[in-house]
């Protein structure tokens, strides 16, 4: 029983990482796109706005049916559509490209979020929960760094496509073996029988600020500064602002477990605003790139200790049987309004524009803010008892 339960929790970590790396990798295209002289400079702002579309339309479709049919059945089917996706962004054709990039992202991303977030905490020890979330949701990061790092290095269009689908199609190839294998969730299985009372006011405008915050903040920086103000350096934008994600990832892994969740997460905002307004001091002084990259890197820190604070909470405070579905919703906002943000801030300063990030860095500190002085800590509570106390 032991061992079986050792292999389903090592097929959850590998399958569950791999799909984020996915999501991670296949999310940034859109922006490192308009680098391409091949694609029109017209189709830069649906490369930027239609991916993160067709990834709230996704999560808003899968997360719903991931709670009336269970999260197996979502994590089989959306690799489906993803290899479809695959061969579409292989066709030399541009806005054939751009239908395939959409379609990973309504897939696997918005689709496969969702379930992914409710699955590993519905299977993932109390113990360890929080550092092991922290050790997934990390993939994203890395995702984007390889993704950039495909761009900067390979020269000829064709070559960067050949070797994107080969990344996708191996690494999608090898979650879906591990996944098919996985037996349904225990807890959603229980939950069926369960009713659930009205949310929780404080929790779900926590929940609200703190989502809304951490989409913006981490792609306004990761996906849209670069193609608006630095084309030339979208991608190493993209490379360095993930490497500080990347790290503080790490750092958050090593402590996350040890500290108060409503801590953790608000310590997360009041650095990101911290660095966010050294960042702001760096554009109005138009320091060289030597000092701006590093400060880009140390908001990444910042940015995904708030990241992968927001995804472990929107697993652990919503009830089993509307877990995937409250996910999808919470995040929609964000995604809707990040989609606005994009259009909106296209004829923005610079100054403006950062000063635009800072907005939300500053919203996510009141949404942390409300958690730390009314919520709970859920850290190492048994999702089973959470269910009682927050359904």
């Amino acid at each position: 029983m032991k061992e079986n339960q050792k292999k389903i929790r090592e097929y959850t970590i590998i399958s569950m990482s791999i799909s984020i790396l996915l999501y991670g990798f296949s999310i940034t295209l859109g922006a490192l796109l308009t680098q391409i002289n091949s694609f029109p400079k017209y189709l830069d702002i649906y490369l930027l706005i239609t991916p993160p579309l067709s990834l709230l339309l996704g999560n808003i479709l899968f997360g719903r049916l991931a709670d009336n049919y269970g999260r197996k059945p979502i994590l089989v089917f959306t690799p489906i559509l993803f290899s479809i996706g695959i061969v579409l962004f292989l066709i030399p054709n541009q806005y054939t490209t751009l239908l395939g990039v959409n379609l990973l992202l309504f897939s696997i991303a918005g689709g496969d979020e969702p379930a992914i977030i409710s699955y590993s905490v519905e299977n993932l020890s109390s113990n360890d929960r929080g550092k092991v979330m922290m050790l997934i949701t990390n993939f994203v990061n890395i995702g984007a760094l390889i993704s950039s790092f495909i761009f900067i290095i390979f020269k000829y269009y064709l070559i960067m496509k050949i070797t994107t689908s080969s990344f996708l199609f191996i690494s999608l190839l090898i979650s879906y073996i591990l996944r098919k294998d996985l037996p349904e969730s225990t807890l959603w299985i229980k939950s069926e029988s369960k009713k659930i009372k009205d949310q929780n006011l404080t929790k779900i405008s926590s929940l609200l600020f703190i989502s809304i915050s951490t989409i913006l903040t981490y792609g306004l920086i990761s996906w849209v500064i670069g193609p608006y103000y630095y084309p030339n350096l979208t991608s190493y934008i993209v490379l360095f602002f993930n490497l500080g994600n990347i790290i503080g990832g790490i750092i958050g892994y090593l402590i996350i477990d040890n500290i108060k969740r409503n801590s953790f997460v608000f310590f997360g905002f009041a650095g990101g605003i911290i660095t966010s307004s050294f960042l702001l001091l760096a554009m109005h002084l138009h320091v060289n790139y030597s000092i701006f990259l590093p400060l880009l890197i140390t908001n990444g820190i910042f940015t995904q200790l708030t990241w992968g604070s927001r995804l472990i909470l929107e697993g652990e405070l919503f009830s089993t049987k509307i877990r995937a579905s409250s996910i999808s919703l919470i995040r929609g906002s964000g995604w809707f309004i990040y989609i606005i943000s994009t259009i909106l801030t296209v004829n923005f300063t610079i100054i403006l524009f950062q000063l635009y990030d800072i907005l939300f860095w500053i919203l996510g500190l009141l949404g942390s803010l409300i958690w730390y002085l009314y919520g709970i800590d859920t850290r190492k509570i048994p999702i089973e008892k959470l269910d009682k106390v927050l359904s």
